[in-house]
C-alpha cells in the first residue's frame, strides 16, 4: 500500500513502532493509569508532538493514512494494557495537537484532504441527542436460519444489509434477511455541526459548516456555542434523493469528519495568536494613563464626534471581571450598551466597525433577526435524520465575544423578549420537543435603535421616546442618546471633517490605482493591533478594586442616591447601577493592563456614568432611574393617580360615566395640564383600563 510516496509498513511492524512511542517516558504512566481504570476509562490521549519526537516517519504516516495507523496504535495499546477478552477491543487512541500543516479552515478544505487526518477549528452550531448507532449488525437468513454479521460504515445513515447468505449461497432475491437487534453491537453516536469562527470571515462572507460524527466517549461533551478543535478523518458521503424509480445518486458528495478527538478552547481569545514582538509592544502601554484615550481615537476614526459613546464602547470591549460567589451566585462582568440616536448620526457605521475590530464580534440587524436566530431553537433537520436538533443562535455563537445588534427597535416584541435572559443571566434556555437545555451566552451586547417618532424631543424622558419595553432597557448598563441639533460652529467643523475624509479617501484610491500603498490613516492603533491588544488584556488581566477606587464609587453612589432623600423625590439610581460602575472601572483598569483598579479608573467610570444620567433626564427634571427600569417616572405615577381619582369621582357623580373634556377640566384644577391628561387618558384606554359605554362616554373597568 502506497500513501503519498510512502509505503505503509506491515501490521506487526507498525504495531511495534507504536509500542516504542507508547513506552516513551511521558506516555508510559498514562498507559498504566488506563490499565488501572479500565473499563471506565478506555481512551488514551497522545499529543502529536510526542509521536513526532520518537518516530517522525510514523507521524507523517498518521496524517496520510490515519485509519490504518490509528488502528495499529489501538492494537499496540492492547499489548501494553493487560486487558483480556472482547472488552479490550474498546480501547481507543485519541490524537491531539496536530501540526499547522494539518489545520484547515472549513472553506479551504479540498478533495486532496479526503481520507487525511485534519484539525478543524470552529464553533458548535448544532448538536443532536446521543443515540445508539449499530456497528456490527447481525442478520438471520430466513432460508437456512444462520446468523450473518455485517459491519456497518461509520457515518452511514442507511443500514447496509447482506447481498447474499455466505452459508446457503442464496442472494437477496431468493431469501430475506431479518435484523436481530438483541445480537447486534451498538456504540453511542452524536452528530454536531461545526461552523467557522466569525473572526475568520472577511467581507461579510457566509460562515460555512462541516458535519462531525462523534462516537463512544466523545459523545455528550459539547453543546452549541462551544469553541472546539475537532481532530479526525475527512470522509465523503454521496448525496441521494428519493424518486419514483428509487434512490437517485448524485455525482456530488458531502463532507464529514469522523471525530477522533476534541480540544476545548477554555482560555479567552486563545485562537488569536500574538507573537513575542507584539506582546512586547502591547506591554509598553502597561500603566499608561492615556492609553484609553488612544484607544478611543482608534475606534472608527473617520466617524467624527461621539467621544463619550466611543469611550463607553472602548470600555465595553475590555469588560469587567466575572465573579462567582461561594453560594453559586454569578455576577456578570460584561457591559451592555444601547445607543439611541437621530437618523444620520452614523450609529450603524460605528456598530459595523466595532463588529469588525472586536475579537469574536458578530453583527446582526433587528429587521432580519428572530427570537430563534438570536438565542437558540430546537428544530427538525435532515442533518439529524429528521430528528429534533438543538441549533445555536447569534447570542450563543457570540459566547465569549461581543454581539452587535443594529435596529433593535425594528424587531417584533415577541423576538425582543427572548433577549431578557441573555442580557442579565447570560444564558439561553430551550425547552421544546423533549429537549431541555441551557446554553451560555456570555457576551456583551452593543445595540442601536431610533427614537419612536423619528427624532428626539428634549422635553421628554428617554423611555417615552424608545419603542422598547422598560424591562429590556433596564438590562443595559449605559444608554446614550445621540441628538442631531443644529449648531453653527459644530456643524462647520463636522462638515469640514466629513469632506476632508472624502478627499483623503479619493486620494487613497488614486494611490491604489497607481500601484502605490496608501497611508495607514489617522488611527493611533491599527484594527489588527487593537484586536490583539483587547484579546491580550482580556485573557491575562483580572483587576481588583483598590481602597481608593472603592471609596470613590461608594461616595458617588451615596451622593447621587442622596438626591432622592427629599420628600416626594424620585429614586435617582439603584444597586444595579452601582454594579455597572464597578464593571466600567474594572474595564478601564484592564485597558491599562493594570491588575489594580486605581482612583483614576473609578473617576473615569463615574464621569462617564454621570453623562449617561444627564442624557436620560430632560432639563428642569429630577433624575429618576424608574424612567429606565419601569418606563414610568415618579411624577408620571403621581399624575396617573390624580387622573384616576378624578375619573372615579366623576363616575360616581355622573351616573356611571364621564367624558374626556370633564376629566381634563377637573384634572387641570388639581395641577395636571390638559395635554398630559389627554396622553394619560389614551394610555389607560390602550391598556384596557377604560371602556366606552356610550358615544364619547367612558367608564373605568376596575372602579
Amino acid at each position: 500500500m502506497v500513501a503519498a510516496g510512502r509505503t505503509l509498513p506491515a501490521g506487526p511492524e507498525l504495531v511495534g513502532r507504536w509500542v516504542q512511542v507508547l513506552e516513551e517516558e511521558a506516555l508510559r504512566p498514562r498507559v498504566l493509569e488506563i490499565a488501572d481504570r479500565f473499563p471506565e476509562e478506555r481512551s488514551l490521549e497522545v499529543p502529536f508532538g510526542r509521536i513526532e519526537g520518537v518516530d517522525t516517519a510514523l507521524a507523517d504516516l498518521l496524517l496520510e493514512r490515519p485509519e490504518e495507523v490509528v488502528g495499529a496504535g489501538a492494537r499496540a495499546m492492547r499489548e501494553l494494557v493487560p486487558v483480556a477478552g472482547p472488552e479490550a477491543e474498546g480501547l481507543r487512541m485519541r490524537i491531539t495537537g496536530l501540526p499547522p500543516t494539518a489545520r484547515r479552515l472549513i472553506r479551504s478544505i479540498r478533495e486532496t484532504d479526503l481520507n487525511r487526518f485534519l484539525a478543524v477549528d470552529g464553533i458548535v452550531r448544532k448538536a443532536t441527542e446521543v443515540r445508539p448507532q449499530i456497528r456490527d449488525a447481525v442478520f438471520n437468513c430466513l432460508a437456512c436460519r444462520q446468523d450473518i454479521h455485517e459491519i456497518q460504515d461509520d457515518g452511514a445513515m442507511v443500514l447496509r444489509e447482506p447481498n447474499e447468505c455466505p452459508h446457503c449461497g442464496k442472494p437477496v432475491g431468493r431469501t430475506r434477511f431479518r435484523l436481530l437487534p438483541e445480537k447486534s453491537t451498538y456504540i453511542d453516536s452524536q452528530r454536531i455541526e461545526v461552523q467557522e469562527n466569525p473572526e475568520n470571515l472577511k467581507g461579510g462572507a457566509h460562515p460555512q459548516g462541516l458535519t462531525v460524527l462523534l462516537t463512544e466517549d466523545l459523545t455528550g461533551r459539547v453543546i452549541p456555542g462551544n469553541r472546539v478543535v475537532v481532530n479526525g478523518v475527512l470522509k465523503s458521503q454521496q448525496r441521494a434523493s428519493a424518486s419514483r424509480t428509487g434512490l437517485l445518486r448524485s455525482t456530488t458528495f458531502d463532507l464529514m469528519i469522523l471525530g477522533n478527538s476534541l480540544e476545548y478552547k477554555q482560555q479567552e481569545y486563545e485562537e488569536i495568536e500574538i507573537s513575542e514582538e507584539e506582546e512586547q509592544l502591547i506591554l509598553r502601554f502597561r500603566g499608561d494613563p492615556t492609553v484609553v484615550d488612544t484607544i478611543v481615537l482608534s475606534l472608527a476614526p473617520t466617524i467624527k464626534g461621539m467621544e463619550d459613546e466611543k469611550e463607553a464602547i472602548a470600555l465595553q470591549l475590555f469588560g469587567g471581571v466575572e465573579k462567582r460567589h461561594p453560594d453559586g451566585v454569578r455576577i456578570r462582568g460584561d457591559i451592555h450598551i444601547l445607543l439611541v440616536g437621530d437618523p444620520g448620526t452614523a450609529k450603524s457605521q460605528l456598530l459595523r466597525y466595532i463588529a469588525d475590530v472586536a475579537p469574536r464580534g458578530i453583527y446582526t440587524s433587528g429587521k432580519g433577526a428572530t427570537a430563534a436566530g438570536l438565542t437558540a431553537a430546537a428544530v427538525k433537520d435532515d442533518f439529524a435524520g429528521g430528528r429534533w436538533v438543538l441549533e445555536a443562535g447569534m447570542l450563543v455563537l457570540a459566547d465569549g465575544g461581543i454581539a452587535v445588534v443594529d435596529e433593535l427597535d425594528k424587531m417584533t416584541p415577541e423576538d425582543r423578549s427572548a433577549m431578557h435572559e441573555a442580557l442579565e443571566q447570560q444564558t439561553v434556555s430551550v425547552a421544546k420537543a423533549g429537549i431541555t437545555a441551557t446554553l451560555n451566552a456570555r457576551c456583551p451586547v452593543l445595540a442601536a435603535a431610533n427614537p419612536k417618532w423619528g427624532r428626539f424631543n428634549t422635553e421628554k424622558f428617554i423611555s417615552e421616546q424608545i419603542d422598547l419595553p422598560p424591562t429590556l432597557l433596564s438590562r443595559f448598563d449605559v444608554i446614550f442618546s445621540i441628538q442631531d441639533r443644529p449648531d453653527h460652529e459644530r456643524d462647520r467643523l463636522l462638515a469640514n471633517r466629513i469632506l476632508l475624509s472624502h478627499q483623503e479617501g479619493e486620494h487613497r484610491e488614486a494611490l491604489r490605482g497607481a500601484g502605490e500603498t496608501p497611508g495607514a490613516g489617522e488611527a493611533p492603533f491599527s484594527p489588527e493591533f487593537l484586536r490583539k491588544y483587547i484579546a491580550y488584556a482580556r485573557r491575562t488581566v483580572r483587576p481588583v478594586l483598590s481602597n481608593e477606587a472603592l471609596q470613590t464609587l461608594e461616595d458617588f453612589y451615596v451622593r447621587v442616591r442622596g438626591k432622592g432623600e427629599e420628600p416626594n423625590s424620585p429614586v435617582p439610581i439603584t444597586a444595579r447601577q452601582l454594579e455597572a460602575l464597578v464593571r466600567l472601572s474594572e474595564a478601564a483598569a484592564r485597558a491599562r493592563l493594570s491588575p489594580v483598579v486605581s482612583l483614576a479608573d473609578a473617576e473615569r467610570a463615574t464621569g462617564l456614568f454621570q453623562k449617561f444620567l444627564d442624557r436620560i433626564t430632560p432639563p428642569n427634571e429630577k433624575l429618576d432611574i424608574d424612567v429606565v427600569t419601569t418606563g414610568v417616572s415618579r411624577s408620571q405615577r403621581e399624575r396617573i393617580d390624580i387622573v384616576q381619582s378624578v375619573m372615579r369621582r366623576l363616575q360616581e357623580e355622573g351616573g356611571g360615566a364621564f367624558t374626556l373634556a370633564e376629566v381634563k377640566e377637573a384634572a387641570e384644577r388639581e395641577g395636571v395640564p390638559g395635554h398630559r391628561t389627554e396622553a394619560l387618558f389614551q394610555m389607560l384606554r390602550n391598556q384596557g383600563e377604560l371602556v366606552e359605554v356610550r358615544p364619547d362616554r367612558w367608564q373605568l373597568v376596575r372602579f
